[in-house]
């Protein structure tokens, strides 16, 4: 089953969650957290979700500001520390005390600070294109955001998100459904603090075992940058996708799902593979 929730991670401020579990009742499931990136919703996650639910409680959420999660005021300080405190919540909420979790580009920084500060808490993560250093992009985004509106800003970068594969229909759903309906007021705020995000000291402090995904033909990080920014990772292994997409995790979601998957039921052996 499906359900969706609304968690109130600080006044006035509330995430919405959906839990998608369709394990046995009988036996105990762990549980699985899911945060998307830059511009996205838990829509995102939605071509994994046939993969892992079966086997685990999956918690889909839209970052504060994003999907229908609040739009926090323009004046909002945007922080790694508070978005931290975010994920603490929603797993105080849903009562698991550790989770695996899965992080797409921003989301992916989210999950790797969290693992970080709270190593307890952390029993593995996937990491999809993460964002380990702020992107030299983001300052371009916002300024063509003011100038031309968000839908034409998320019709300019989606090539670059979904990949040359991508259908115009795809395309269409996500300008439209997606990164086109993010709130401004949410869009200054992160891109004010995504440029600044710099996880590097974070990742000799991850001690449990790491599967991060990149593409070979992203126009945003290269397979070598990758590489490079994550040498300090202990336990962790490199998936690279064959494609150009340099948000995966939605592009190519029959490859990512079964090898998130497949790396999930090797930290958990009593799962049936």
């Amino acid at each position: 089953m499906s359900r969706q929730q609304f968690v109130k991670v600080e006044p006035g401020i509330r995430v919405r969650i959906v839990i998608d579990d369709f394990t046995d009742p009988w036996r105990p499931a762990e549980t699985v957290l899911m945060l998307h990136g830059m511009g996205q919703n838990l829509e995102a996650w939605r071509g994994w979700v046939p993969y892992l639910a079966r086997n685990y409680r999956v918690v889909r959420f839209d970052t504060r500001g994003f999907g229908e999660s609040t739009p926090p005021p323009e004046d909002a300080v945007w922080s790694t520390e508070r978005l931290v405190a975010d994920i603490d919540a929603v797993m105080d909420f849903v009562g698991c005390s550790s989770a695996h979790l899965v992080g797409a580009q921003s989301g992916g920084s989210l999950v790797f600070a969290f693992a970080a500060r709270r190593p307890e808490r952390v029993r593995s993560i996937v990491a999809v294109t993460p964002m380990v250093v702020g992107t030299p992009a983001v300052p371009g985004w916002l300024k063509q955001i003011e100038t031309e509106g968000i839908q034409a800003w998320a019709r300019a970068t989606m090539a670059g998100r979904l990949g040359s594969g991508a259908t115009k229909e795809q395309v269409d759903y996500w300008v439209d459904n997606v990164q086109g309906k993010t709130p401004l007021s949410t869009l200054r705020g992160y891109l004010r603090w995504a440029p600044q995000v710099d996880v590097r000291p974070d990742l000799a402090h991850i001690k449990c075992r790491t599967l991060v995904m990149t593409t070979a033909g992203s126009n945003l990080r290269s397979v070598e940058s990758v590489k490079a920014s994550l040498e300090k990772l202990q336990n962790a292994e490199l998936m690279v996708i064959e494609g150009d997409a340099w948000a995966p995790a939605a592009a190519y979601p029959d490859v990512c799902g079964p090898a998130a998957a497949r790396f999930l039921a090797s930290q958990c052996p009593e799962i049936e593979r």
